[in-house]
């Protein structure tokens, strides 16, 4: 498995902000989640990497939904 923790780490590209305490909570939580069909609904996109993140760690069956209050975020659709 590859957790948040190394993705993150070994992301390039749009930049992603995720708290550093967060990686433990989000493996132990979501880890049974991997390559299953997973609607995810993310609260601010910012600049779109954490999009990345979490295709890479869920896997191509992630539905992901983004929304975001700065009208730049629309070029991630």
């Amino acid at each position: 498995m590859n957790s948040t923790r190394n993705i993150f780490e070994s992301h390039t590209g749009n930049l992603i902000h995720k708290w550093d305490h967060y990686f433990e909570i989000y493996d132990k939580y979501f880890n049974k989640y991997i390559d299953q069909e997973v609607v995810l609904l993310e609260i601010g996109v910012l600049q779109g990497g954490s999009i990345d993140l979490w295709k890479k760690y869920f896997g191509n069956k992630l539905r992901y939904y983004g929304i975001d209050i700065t009208p730049k975020c629309k070029q991630f659709e």
